[in-house]
């Protein structure tokens, strides 16, 4: 199955705490709402057990001092610029298994196999592909 996310990649924020207790932050609480609102709306079908693969590509908004390069532009075009810098790649995994967890999959132990990229993108998104093992 292949879903396609037409949001800003977001990487896992670090817990917060306070009053004794562990909290994340509120834009983090809302990225993954909405994230979670355009899987729904794609209507997916649950891997209730078993292994699973989830292979997913994050194409980032790319800074200006690559975008305003005239001998990028191709290749931006083309999406074909890995993403070297911060956030990690760890972080963006971590909060896209989130919003999909009870989703795609029942939990996220389920994943046995996981492949992930970071690409420069003039549109900005997130494509996951999921199968059973």
């Amino acid at each position: 199955m292949r879903y396609v996310l037409n949001i800003e990649p977001k990487p896992q924020s670090r817990p917060r705490f306070g009053n004794g207790r562990a909290y994340e932050k509120s834009d983090m609480t809302r990225w993954k709402n909405q994230a979670g609102y355009l899987l729904k709306a794609q209507r997916p079908d649950i891997i209730e057990k078993g292994a699973i693969a989830f292979l997913v590509t994050f194409y980032i908004r790319p800074p200006k001092s690559i975008s305003n390069v005239k001998k990028m532009a191709q290749s931006l075009k083309n999406e074909a610029i890995y993403v070297e810098k911060r956030p990690d790649l760890d972080n963006y995994l971590k909060a896209i298994w989130d919003c999909s967890n009870g989703l795609l999959f029942k939990d996220d132990g389920q994943i046995a196999v996981t492949s992930a990229q970071k690409l420069y993108s003039l549109k900005p998104r997130i494509e996951i592909e999921i199968f059973e093992l």
